[in-house]
């Protein structure tokens, strides 16, 4: 069998009915009839019994006013897919909805050299961040790494440059808070600070 890189467009789409699934959020269920267009031409081309990998890239971002990053799903190559295709399903595979229907042909040589290769890189990523997810592992899921510049955007250090170390829960601390150095008086002084009122440095 041939393998394909085919391009996808990044916006919604529409699933066919026999495709829409459950998801369950806030205890509630929840019938998705749409996903990103790599996740819905790989679930179209799935239930054809093609072999089809639409990488996903699971990041952890704060947003909003909340103090912990959450996990974030994307697309790690936004507008393509992979798919090995039969000869006998091509037809149908390129009347997915969301696939243009010019495929290009990677060779076997390529597959084993890159294409394999990356695919297991993903799937070593996604696992790390899932096992981060199972444990909540909140200072794992910290958008920032150590020595990254912080900004602080309220309180007593407003407007200072911090270089951040780690996030720490404390007795009494209501939720984590982010620990970080801050040169004083002309030495480095470590100083706790709630995650809403930091942002990365520009």
């Amino acid at each position: 069998m041939t393998w394909y890189l085919g391009i996808t467009t990044t916006k919604k789409v529409t699933l066919p009915r026999h495709l829409h699934f459950e998801v369950e959020a806030d205890g509630e269920k929840e019938m998705v009839t749409q996903e990103r267009g790599e996740f819905a031409v790989e679930r179209q081309l799935r239930a054809l019994g093609i072999e089809a990998f639409a990488p996903r890239k699971i990041e952890f971002k704060r947003q909003g006013k909340k103090r912990h990053a959450e996990p974030v799903t994307s697309a790690y190559l936004p507008g393509y897919i992979f798919a090995e295709i039969p000869p006998e399903v091509f037809a149908q595979a390129i009347q997915c909805r969301g696939l243009k229907p010019s495929l290009m042909m990677v060779s076997g040589q390529e597959v084993r050299k890159h294409v394999q290769p990356f695919f297991a890189k993903v799937a070593e990523e996604n696992a790390e961040a899932q096992r981060i997810i199972d444990s909540r592992d909140r200072a794992a899921m910290c958008q920032f790494r150590p020595g990254a510049a912080l900004e602080v955007l309220a309180g007593p250090f407003m407007g200072r440059i911090l270089s951040f170390t780690g996030m720490v829960q404390e007795a009494g601390d209501m939720h984590p808070m982010i620990e970080a150095n801050t040169g004083m008086f002309g030495q480095s002084v470590r100083v706790k600070i709630d995650p809403i009122d930091v942002k990365g440095a520009a």
